[in-house]
């Protein structure tokens, strides 16, 4: 049973390693950890989760795009990606209650493998391009806390703790 790991945890300053499809028990185990990874996310509330964020260091992330049914993404890559940007709020799973706007492209065309080993190619815009390139950069050992200057992280933490001795 996979369980979601905290902000200090040495797997998410990990870069992951890529998810083999060479042998039929990976594919059988890719098929069972897009079950066990979607459950969790949905279960913690989130729209997506990185491998790390469960201490797998494979190049996976569980999504929910918008319309989507929600589904793990394997090997996933950025081939391209808009001139602009959004600058947005974001939190995380592994940093419960935190949240603070993050710079990201605001539209980008993504590569990546489904359960099966079939290479994919999709577009995202807005929250899914957003959400993509949060969970990317998780598989690269990059949290959204190092997104900011220590100044509005450390004004975020502030705010998060206020928030829970009120709450």
């Amino acid at each position: 049973m996979l369980k979601l790991i905290k902000s200090n945890a040495p797997a998410l300053k990990q870069q992951s390693a890529l998810w083999s499809f060479e042998s039929p028990e990976n594919l059988e185990q890719a098929k069972q950890l897009e079950i066990d990874m979607v459950k969790l996310m949905i279960e913690s509330g989130g729209i997506g989760l990185a491998g790390n964020q469960v201490g797998l260091l494979n190049r996976v992330f569980a999504i929910h795009l918008k319309g989507r049914v929600p589904f793990c993404m394997f090997n996933p890559s950025l081939l391209a990606y808009s001139e602009d940007y959004i600058d947005g709020p974001e939190g995380c799973l592994s940093f419960p209650d935190l949240f603070f706007p993050v710079k990201r492209y605001s539209a980008i065309t993504a590569e990546y493998f489904d359960r099966s080993g079939n290479k994919c190619i999709i577009e995202l815009k807005d929250t899914d391009a957003r959400c993509f390139q949060h969970e990317l950069d998780h598989l690269n050992g990059v949290c959204f806390t190092e997104k900011i200057s220590p100044l509005k992280l450390a004004f975020a933490i502030k705010k998060q703790k206020k928030r829970k001795s009120n709450g």
